[in-house]
């Protein structure tokens, strides 16, 4: 053989073994005071379940050292005797762990790993925080120290920023899954998505990443599927602006007649919405049924336009809640020919008309339903 081939061939010999030694990842140092003899645990998490991946027995002294193999950046945790120390490291850092045993989860050094550096920094600042509110907490309880009260909300008030300046400064690191864990994803759906795109390079195939990346994604496509709702009921807004005519209505009634909205020409109508499989909509029914009440000797008629399918389940639900308002439907569910030309993509949902024929509001109910026909009417 060429003996410059062989010379290739043990230098690619050893590139192979370097690569392959188990002991070529991380160390772990531990010096942990009272644990001498006693053994401690080096876990991996899958499912969000620790799995055993090395361990090493103490000295006498309470130290050890644990070789682990390469493995993905992610959480990690350390633990003995049913104390766990839970760390974030890359593939490649190390860590150096002082503590005492019954304190492993608040050591009094760890290093080498800047990302559980930076977990333990934001773990000490919840314990400050904890404990700061819950001496006001304290403070407040007897209601009368209207200091204590405004320290409190300037508290919270601080946390929430702290806690998005501690995310925006680790957006590749596990531990803003633990800071963002402190924050409203509903209010903070920006900085969540900025999370979820960052940890999408960095720790792709992490269980914890994989939890929070799915409740983004589901909250992001709400707020996709909300927001394309709202614009389509702006749309369906100026399409039938307030002051404009009303459309007709003309359907069938529940004992087989036809009832028109003209046919009630010269009442103030409510136009509302509803169903018998529509649980909001027989909750709001007695409320409804007060209004009703009120006002109908005053020149005030319902229009009830079900979004049902089912004949029976139509005239039982009217039966059951003893509406005594006028009905019509098409049985064509959330096809309905009115609910489509009014706009009705929820249910339920009431468009209020004068006497003239011409809407006069759109959405009304409860109390706001009671004032305005107050005013129309006088209480």
């Amino acid at each position: 053989m060429n003996p410059m081939n062989r010379t290739l061939l043990f230098a690619l010999g050893c590139f192979l073994l370097a690569c392959t030694d188990p002991g070529g990842g991380r160390r772990i140092d531990l010096t942990i005071d009272g644990a001498g003899g006693k053994t401690v645990y080096f876990d991996r998490f899958e499912n969000n379940r620790p799995y055993r991946v090395d361990s090493v027995v103490l000295d006498a002294s309470g130290q050890g050292s644990m070789s682990i193999p390469v493995l993905p950046m992610d959480f990690y945790r350390i633990a003995l005797d049913g104390e766990q120390l839970i760390v974030a490291l890359d593939t490649a850092e190390g860590l150096t762990v002082e503590a005492k045993s019954g304190q492993l989860a608040t050591p009094s050094t760890i290093s080498g790993s800047v990302h559980t550096e930076a977990l333990h920094t934001f773990y000490s600042d919840v314990r400050a925080y904890d404990d700061e509110r819950e001496r006001l907490r304290i403070a407040m309880s007897s209601g009368t120290d209207t200091a204590a009260i405004r320290s409190f909300n300037a508290l919270n008030a601080s946390f929430h920023q702290q806690c998005k300046e501690f995310v925006n400064a680790n957006i590749t690191s596990p531990a803003a899954l633990t800071a963002a864990g402190k924050l409203n994803m509903q209010k903070e759906l920006p900085l969540f998505k900025a999370v979820r795109d960052s940890l999408r390079k960095t720790m792709p195939r992490s269980g914890f990443f994989t939890m929070f990346r799915d409740q983004v994604d589901r909250l992001d496509q709400q707020e996709i599927v909300m927001k394309a709702q709202m614009e389509e009921q702006k749309r369906l807004d100026n399409l039938l602006p307030i002051g404009s005519e009303a459309p007709e209505i003309k359907q069938q009634t529940p004992d087989g007649g036809t009832l028109a909205l003209s046919d009630l020409r010269g009442k103030v109508v409510l136009i509302d919405f509803w169903a018998s499989w529509c649980r909001p909509c027989r909750i709001e029914n007695p409320n409804v049924k007060r209004v009703y009440a009120r006002y109908a000797k005053k020149g005030f008629e319902i229009l009830g336009v079900s979004l049902d399918r089912d004949h029976g389940a139509w005239v039982k639900a009217i039966k059951d809640d003893g509406l005594p308002w006028k009905q019509v439907s098409d049985l064509g569910y959330w096809n309905n020919a009115a609910a489509q030309e009014y706009g009705a993509l929820s249910i339920p949902y009431t468009v209020l008309v004068d006497r003239d024929g011409k809407i006069l509001n759109k959405g009304l109910r409860g109390a706001e339903l009671d004032a305005r026909l107050a005013e129309l009417f006088g209480s």
